[in-house]
């Protein structure tokens, strides 16, 4: 039998002090290992939330110690918590959200993995999407630290991994288990010719040198244009956040407001990027969002710290 949290125990251990890995992480890696074995008998699906659960909670302790949170005082905590828990539910709602459109259109009976499979599509979307608004919700009335920065920003990163892991080879495969569960629906069998986004990187660098070789330019660039959206995709959970921060607000609806502008912005640029992969490179389109909001966010967070700066220069 499994046991969960061996893995979370050695990276806290490089990590957290030993006095913060015996009184908070260990603990906690106890209390999930009793609850996983409790829940052996309760099927699959509480199994699953057993793990989800209790890994979040140790990831959290573990990125408050690796960014030196845990000396935070209690209202940065208090926003972390908040700010991680819209997050997460935030993006639940957006996955949710995201996979009714093929469920709309396919308007089949829904088997375990013609659902399964819809969730790898929504995850990487919806995990920006959720950080984003998450941030915009959970630090309301507040200015962040550079505690709380550095935590969500840990948090963001943790976020690229999971949305690079899920589009690099989780998202292929389960978008061709979708398809071919849909194809059996309909009476056909057989395994189905994978498009682009049923590829894994290697395969659609293989893709983007064959249609090379053989003088299809077009092609090249779309199997390229789709090999580097991945790499930009993962990378935008860090970018909105980074551009969340830089236009930091206490109002809660201008910070809402900016939310949305981000993300409607990104996916605009997104779109665009698309659009011009055949007059510009690949690579530079795909990554056309991250280079924008990026750039922006650096120029406000100069522009802010050079007011700041002037505003100590004429204090008397």
């Amino acid at each position: 039998m499994m046991i969960p949290g061996r893995a979370l125990h050695r990276i806290a251990a490089r990590i957290c002090c030993p006095k913060t890995l015996e009184r908070v992480v260990e603990p906690a890696i106890a209390d999930l290992q009793k609850e996983y074995t409790e829940a052996a008998a309760g099927g699959a699906t509480k199994r699953v939330w057993t793990l989800v659960r209790g890994y979040l909670a140790i990831l959290e302790v573990t990125v408050m110690c690796a960014f030196g949170v845990s000396a935070a005082t209690d209202d940065d905590r208090r926003a972390i918590v908040r700010t991680i828990a819209w997050t997460f539910a935030l993006t639940a709602m957006f996955v949710a959200f995201l996979m009714l459109p093929p469920m709309i259109i396919v308007d089949e009976s829904f088997s375990n993995v013609f659902l399964v499979g819809l969730v790898p599509q929504a995850v990487p979307l919806a995990i920006p999407l959720g950080l984003t608004f998450g941030i915009a919700f959970g630090m309301t009335r507040r200015t962040p630290t550079g505690a709380v920065m550095r935590a969500i920003l840990a948090c963001a990163v943790l976020a690229s991994l999971v949305s690079f892991a899920t589009l690099g080879w989780v998202m292929p495969a389960a978008n061709q288990a979708w398809r071919e569960s849909v194809a059996r629906t309909r009476g056909i069998s057989g395994s189905l010719a994978k498009g682009a986004a049923e590829m894994t990187f290697s395969e659609l660098d293989r893709e983007v040198a064959i249609a090379a070789s053989s003088g299809d330019a077009m092609t090249a660039g779309s199997y390229a244009w789709s090999f580097h959206v991945r790499f930009a995709l993962a990378t935008a959970s860090i970018v909105l956040a980074g551009f969340l921060f830089a236009t930091a607000t206490r109002n809660a609806a201008s910070r809402a407001l900016v939310a949305l502008f981000a993300c409607f912005s990104y996916w605009a640029l997104l779109y665009v990027g698309q659009g011009l992969a055949g007059t510009i490179p690949a690579a530079a389109g795909a990554w056309l969002p991250n280079i924008v909001l990026g750039a922006a966010a650096l120029l406000i967070a100069a522009s802010r710290s050079s007011r700041l700066r002037g505003s100590l220069t004429a204090a008397p």
